[in-house]
């Protein structure tokens, strides 16, 4: 492969950062990978993610968080703004490196995406998008949903191709597509590398405690007001609930009431409502029993923090729904419920602490951590890289033997029959 890849990273913070910073890892460590790929990111990028062995550009401007903002417009205006101003620099920096060949996005803001991406193959450069999740975890309150899903399928379209993370989010992607469109490719999700030296107690011990955690962003589609709701029966156990509560409002005027009470009543709740270092992660789980994750069924992506708990050894219970009901289909890492009521979280939860067979469980999420390595996503990331460019050459080649103009592969026609049909 002589191609040399741009990962473009934005945020600072958070999972986006993490998985680039494991997959760029894998990819550059890999027998296949070499000294080929560097990292695009925001000139704040946060120091956790900067000891690595490629090359990161931090030439993007930083995104302010929301609560540095006195009211919703100033917030407004400032996005507006600063989405366009990113792209820029961003094209800015790729007209300075014609030795970029290609340019992996894993994310992207949905209504400038489609114009950067057909600026990006206008330089000759291929474009690949991981799709983490189709539907966004918190719609921008000022754009209707439908015309986000039309700009996020127009983008989609006209990328090179496209990793998802599991098979059944492949088939709902090419169903919504339609014919033609890009490559799709599934990419497992890897195993986060557990970076610290907490020691991790026996599975037995652990369920002793009886001690349960949420983790991860708090928002409305995580679920904590199911975990909350269904506190009552589980009066047995203690329940952390720590992250950033990205979700304002659902925190303050549903949950917070509901902690407050339930904390009355005797319920041993402890919140924990900011960002979390890695450090201090690793000392949170190692502390707990088990991580609930009651995600609502509409949350149809991966989950970052089941592949935290995996790499902590730790059993999960979630729902059984989209993607992370997906990984429990082959690997048996804790409990599921199927229905999203608290009667049924509470029998997934006290399922899991019920005389479990130790053995296997400890041997079921010791093989996830090792079936899942970023190794194997590397590898099925290079093979993709490299099918698309032996395609693209194989065009231009055929194209010259005809004595027609090179050809820009599918995208125009892909971009064609999105604009002419309604939004999917």
């Amino acid at each position: 492969m002589n191609d040399r890849i741009a990962m473009f990273t934005p945020s600072a913070v958070g999972g986006h950062p993490l998985y680039t910073q494991e997959l760029l890892t894998a990819l550059t460590e890999h027998p296949r990978g070499g000294n080929r790929f560097e990292l695009i990111s925001s000139e704040d990028l946060d120091p956790q993610f900067r000891n690595v062995p490629y090359p990161i550009n931090a030439v993007l401007p930083r995104l302010l968080d929301r609560r540095q903002f006195a009211s919703s417009a100033a917030w407004i205006v400032n996005r507006t703004l600063h989405y366009p101003r990113r792209e820029r620099a961003m094209l800015r920096w790729l007209s300075t490196r014609p030795d970029i060949t290609a340019v992996h996005f894993q994310e992207f803001a949905l209504w400038t995406a489609p114009g950067l991406i057909r600026r990006i193959q206008a330089m000759g450069k291929r474009v690949f998008y991981t799709l983490h999740n189709f539907r966004p975890h918190k719609y921008p309150p000022f754009l209707p949903h439908r015309l986000q899903h039309h700009w996020h399928r127009r983008a989609s379209l006209q990328c090179d191709a496209i990793l998802v993370h599991t098979d059944a989010m492949a088939r709902e992607m090419a169903e919504l597509f339609g014919d033609p469109h890009p490559p799709i490719r599934v990419c497992p999700h890897g195993v986060w590398t557990a970076r610290n030296s907490t020691p991790i107690p026996p599975l037995a011990k652990r369920l002793g405690w009886k001690k349960l955690l949420f983790f991860g962003a708090i928002r409305r589609n995580k679920g904590v007001d199911l975990l909350l709701d269904a506190a009552d029966s589980l009066s047995d156990f203690s329940i952390t609930i720590a992250g950033d509560p990205s979700d304002q409002e659902y925190f303050n005027q549903q949950l917070l009431p509901a902690i407050t009470r339930l904390q009355a009543l005797g319920n041993r709740i402890e919140l924990i409502p900011r960002f979390l270092s890695d450090d201090e992660a690793a000392t949170l789980f190692a502390a707990h029993s088990a991580v609930v994750l009651p995600y609502r069924p509409e949350f149809r992506g991966q989950s970052g923090v089941a592949f935290l708990a995996i790499a902590h050894g730790m059993p999960v219970v979630a729902g059984n729904f989209g993607a992370v009901g997906e990984l429990f289909h082959e690997h048996k890492i804790g409990r599921t419920f199927d229905a999203f009521t608290p009667a049924s979280l509470t029998a997934a939860i006290r399922s899991l602490f019920d005389a479990p067979d130790l053995a296997a469980l400890d041997g079921q999420i010791q093989a996830a951590k090792e079936s899942l390595s970023w190794s194997t996503a590397a590898g099925i990331t290079i093979d993709l890289y490299e099918e698309v460019r032996q395609a693209r050459a194989s065009a231009s080649t055929a194209a010259r033997r005809h004595g027609a103009p090179r050809s820009k592969s599918t995208v125009d026609d892909r971009v064609a029959e999105v604009e002419a049909g309604a939004p999917r």
